[in-house]
């Protein structure tokens, strides 16, 4: 990584209240295109709230969200989608009963017009998605005429990532992507998360399995509280290391980043 580039993502002093509930606490960050950050801690540590801001879904009460060095003025998921943020979550994001040309164009159809009159263009729909999805480790024999109902946990993970790229996203946030999957379709969503990686894109990979993502991360933070207590390069600690600190609470934790 080289930090003399413009950051990707870059929050500073970043705070967010639901009323005298304060979920986020002056927190910064600067997150690089090229990079896979692991994002770690136990429940109710903030992550999936930090990730909401970055994804539109909350404004913050104060401090700066900046993206691609243009700060943010309005939060909104659809702003968040124009930025090229995605959001993969494991268990949400795709309708079970649409075909998968359907889920992969989902609130982004393509239409054609005949004699004025709109229409939903299936074969656009259906030639795009074939061309994408197979790549990104859908069975031979699945087609993308199929029912999402039909798919394996990993190939449903396959449709999101494949349809995330597709769609020139800059930045792939995944929520506890492996969650309830089996190890050879862990290993396949881990093995894309580094494809999406090599191809440029940031990757923010959120988990509580330390371990696993120490072997994945250039990066791990990790959020205690609603506060970031650890920003290091894995080289900088071992996955014990970042075990302990979790356990710790993040005290005596010096952020190394």
């Amino acid at each position: 990584m080289d930090n003399n580039k413009t950051p990707l993502i870059e929050v500073r002093n970043l705070n967010l209240s639901f009323g005298s509930f304060h979920a986020l606490k002056n927190i910064d960050l600067k997150l690089y295109g090229g990079e896979l950050i692991g994002l770690v801690g136990d429940n109710g540590a903030g992550k999936t709230t930090l990730i909401n801001v970055m994804s539109g879904v909350y404004a913050p009460t104060s401090g700066e969200v900046c993206f691609a060095g243009r700060k943010v003025e309005k939060f909104h998921p659809k702003q968040a989608i124009e930025f090229g943020i995605e959001t993969i979550q494991q268990s949400v994001g795709l309708c079970d009963n649409l075909s998968i040309a359907r889920n992969f164009f989902l609130g982004r159809e393509p239409v054609k017009r005949i004699l004025g009159i709109p229409f939903l263009d299936f074969k656009a729909m259906r030639k795009a998605s074939n061309d994408v999805v197979h790549t990104f480790g859908l069975r031979d024999n699945v087609s993308v005429d199929d029912e999402v109902a039909t798919l394996s946990g990993g190939e449903r993970q396959s449709v999101k990532i494949g349809r995330a790229v597709a769609f020139k996203n800059r930045v792939i946030i995944m929520d506890e992507p492996t969650n309830h999957l089996s190890v050879r379709e862990r290993e396949h969503v881990n093995e894309l998360a580094q494809q999406l990686k090599e191809q440029g894109l940031l990757v923010i990979y959120i988990t509580h399995d330390v371990y696993q993502v120490h072997r994945l991360a250039d990066r791990v933070v990790i959020m205690e509280n609603g506060a970031k207590v650890a920003d290091v390069r894995k080289d900088e600690m071992s996955a014990d290391d970042l075990e302990q600190i979790i356990r710790d609470g993040g005290r005596n934790c010096t952020d190394a980043a």
